[in-house]
């Protein structure tokens, strides 16, 4: 059999290897083919090394709830090297009307699971009493009717305008780098899609006591290095663009920049935009919905400062932004803290900016502002030594309303032998990436390994 695989991200990456494991335990030759336009594999899994401590420029950890990332880690020898966050890092902040204010525990996705969270949020002077009033009385109200309503519709129609706008959006944002109002709340938040009430589908939801992150304490690029070494022997290629697909009697030909590819089985784990170019030809319907599929941009920056240059102390994993307060940084890390095997004597924070106007500033304008923004919360003596910054032009897909039914409108349009991967379609994260990459991969195999001229092994494919 042969299986090309297009797009070298963490998807594709995980996808391939699957794939080899699933061939031989079915007795079934398998070669691969991974074409990766990039320079690098990985995707917006990108770690820099060279320096004092590595330092990630895409997501820099992963859910522990979803096991995928962590069992792939485990199963590339990586187990040694998962780290989870310090215990300081418990405690995180909001930036609202000037001043970090500390989010209270019992929030999940910025719910509350019940009055102590928000007596919390009362406390802290992020909600008053009629707003934690309100939301202690959304288990009263009638279950959600509509088909597909926004994050921000439900939040603010059954938790109270306050509530959603300053403790689910800064959370839901910043997982998704979008603002609720753009965001199915079924797709998004799937766990709640049919509960009778938030805050009691949230008092309810288990509690695994164990940490919400991990990483990999190389950064998460040794998972992207492990499974390249993985995939040692394979056709992997670089800075190779697929351009075109056709059938190939019962497989296809993949017109890339470095030649043609020919394949029984494909796996398609680029961006949904991407995706949509390349089966235009072969498959229209598919490409339309894939088409529809939005992405919105963002920013990292990671700013150093000097030893003694923050007033404020780094005692919790970082801060929020509200969305009243304006400004271009949206969300903030305290490196060292939130992960102490990269803490240094000059401290590191990590800015993340998602709004599409902060995208638009030139990079000197957006270095300028995002270290005057740091520096007033952390109330610095001096400006940060050091402002460096990456841009995602393509950094997230828009889980917009529909976006579940685009997605299935796209998977029953496939052709025979073409499966789809990656964060737009199932979950945004690592772990979903691993998994939606490697149940496509097993798929195909599947389907393969039960053809009589691929079933006997040593036999070419």
């Amino acid at each position: 059999m042969r299986l090309a695989v297009v797009g070298g991200g963490v998807a594709g990456l995980a996808g391939a290897r699957a794939a080899l494991v699933a061939a031989r335990d079915a007795g079934m030759p398998l070669r691969i083919t991974l074409i990766e336009s990039a320079e690098r594999f990985g995707g917006k899994v990108w770690t820099e090394t060279g320096g004092e401590t590595p330092i990630d420029w895409g997501p820099d950890s992963f859910l522990a709830a979803k096991p995928w990332a962590r069992e792939l880690a485990e199963e590339l020898g990586l187990g040694g090297e998962l780290v989870a966050p310090g215990p300081a890092a418990r405690r995180a902040y909001l930036l609202l009307g000037g001043r970090l204010r500390p989010l209270p525990p019992g929030l999940a996705m910025g719910i509350p699971a019940g009055a102590p969270a928000l007596l919390g949020a009362v406390r802290e002077g992020i909600i008053g009493p009629a707003s934690a009033l309100r939301s202690l009385l959304e288990p009263l109200m009638p279950g959600e009717r509509r088909e597909d309503p926004t994050v921000a519709e439900v939040c603010r129609r059954r938790l109270g305008r306050r509530v959603a706008d300053r403790l689910v959006a800064p959370l839901v944002s910043g997982v998704f780098g979008v603002a609720p109002e753009e965001l199915s709340f079924r797709t998004a938040l799937p766990m709640l899609a049919g509960a009778r009430s938030l805050v009691l589908a949230m008092a309810r939801a288990p509690r695994s006591g164990g940490p919400i992150f991990l990483t990999l304490r190389p950064g998460l690029g040794a998972l992207v290095d492990a499974l390249v070494a993985a995939l040692e022997g394979e056709d992997l290629r670089l800075e190779c663009a697929a351009e075109g697909l056709a059938r190939d009697g019962d497989g296809w030909r993949v017109a890339t920049t470095s030649g043609e590819v020919r394949a029984d089985a494909l796996l398609i784990a680029a961006p949904a935009f991407a995706a949509a170019r390349l089966l235009e030809g072969a498959a229209p319907e598919c490409a339309r919905a894939l088409a529809g599929i939005r992405y919105r941009p963002s920013v990292v920056l990671h700013l150093q400062y000097d030893a003694g240059a923050l007033a404020r102390p780094l005692d919790g994993s970082g801060y929020l932004v509200a969305g009243e307060e304006g400004g271009v940084v949206s969300a903030c890390s305290w490196v060292g803290t939130k992960w102490p095997h990269l803490a240094t004597d000059s401290p590191r924070i990590r800015a993340i900016a998602t709004s599409p106007e902060a995208f638009g500033l030139s990079d000197d304008v957006l270095r300028e502002r995002a270290a005057g923004e740091v520096s007033r919360v952390m109330r610095a003596r001096r400006g940060p030594e050091e402002v460096r910054l990456v841009r995602w032009p393509e950094a997230m897909p828009v889980y917009a309303p529909g976006h579940a039914a685009r997605v299935a409108a796209a998977e029953r349009a496939l052709p025979a032998g073409v499966a789809l991967a990656g964060a737009a379609y199932a979950g945004v994260g690592v772990p979903d990436c691993v998994r939606t990459g490697q149940e496509a991969a097993r798929r195909l195999v599947a389907r393969f390994a039960l053809t009589p001229r691929f079933r006997t092994r040593g036999e070419g494919p």
